[in-house]
């Protein structure tokens, strides 16, 4: 079921005198609960002006946006209620505990109590999910520590708990890696996947940490210059003609390279005892004809293309004029 609908959303931003801005150009896609989506771009694409749209911090000039089946512009609070968002850094006030930072921002949001609440005080329950969300983020036993002795992966673990106060359907991260050292990437990826597939949430992540998308998201959007180029998930992201890199051992390393050149046309470098190349040709075939020829193959080794090199193809080395 898709979370968030996004539909044909335009943004033109006035500059001085009568020019004009298209910072997003028809732009479409959905969230659905129970995925995480990874929404890259490079600087200047589209991507901010984007996910600004969807928490409501601006305004499509045309197109509409849906949470829950509510129109962010006809239905606001309601479409609202349902997002969490870290869009940069969380805010959080420094010189109060973590508990504290939770409980401040639990009574200025509208946190929509459970129907049957038992014999427990609404109090007792926005105080039962403060505890829920700081044992979901590791942060139960630093609860009463100043937010100034965290580190900075700490921080961002709390910016996820204020996020997750309302029990929002989607979650919008911007960045949630930013400063973070490996161990603290792979916490917030943790994180991250609960939520999404333990908890059936809606997930949309933006960041440049490619790699570390790779392994998060189940699906990308790639924009570039306000428009969506590629929407591939983790099964169809290397079926664009990437060129693979592809090791072949044997102990007939001229006859290989020369069969490669005739049958496929593919320039092969000669290494000691191997041969080396880059092909979007299936191996499977090219192995099967050298085995046809009498050329014994000893070993094959793919290097599989990543999220990286797909970017930078497809966005033309990942700069933009936008």
């Amino acid at each position: 079921m898709a979370v968030l609908e996004i539909k044909d959303i335009t943004k033109i931003y006035r500059a001085s005198g009568k020019s004009k801005i298209t910072a997003v150009s028809g732009v479409s896609f959905n969230v659905d609960a129970g995925e995480v989506v990874g929404f890259i771009g490079p600087n200047g694409a589209g991507k901010s002006t984007t996910l600004k749209i969807i928490t409501g911090l601006a305004r499509a000039t045309s197109g509409a946006v849906a949470i829950e089946g509510n129109d962010i512009v006809k239905s606001r609070v309601k479409a609202m209620k349902n997002v969490g968002a870290i869009v940069e850094a969380p805010d959080m006030y420094l010189d109060w505990t973590g508990l504290e930072n939770m409980k401040y921002l639990a009574s200025i949001s509208n946190i929509e109590m459970p129907s049957d609440m038992g014999e427990y005080s609404k109090k007792e329950v926005i105080l039962d999910r403060i505890d829920e969300l700081l044992k979901l983020v590791g942060l139960y036993e630093r609860r009463k520590d100043k937010v100034r002795s965290y580190s900075l992966g700490m921080k961002q673990r709390l910016g996820i708990a204020q996020a997750l106060l309302s029990r929002p359907k989607l979650l919008v991260l911007d960045e949630p890696n930013n400063g973070l050292d490996p161990s603290g990437i792979i916490e917030m990826r943790n994180i991250i996947l609960h939520l999404a597939h333990e908890l059936n949430m809606a997930v949309l992540v933006s960041s440049h940490q490619l790699a570390e998308m790779q392994l998060l998201c189940d699906r990308f959007i790639i924009i570039d210059k306000g428009k969506i180029i590629a929407t591939p998930n983790k099964a169809e992201l290397f079926e664009q003609n990437i060129d693979a890199a592809v090791t072949i051992a044997t102990d007939n390393i001229v006859g290989a390279r020369d069969l490669l050149k005739e049958k496929f046309d593919i320039e092969a470098t000669l290494k000691n005892g191997h041969i080396e190349f880059t092909t979007a040709i299936d191996v499977g075939e090219i192995t099967k004809e050298l085995i046809l020829s009498g050329i014994n193959v000893k070993g094959v080794q793919r290097k599989e293309a990543t999220l990286e090199e797909l970017f930078i193809k497809l966005t033309a080395g990942g700069k933009s004029k936008c």
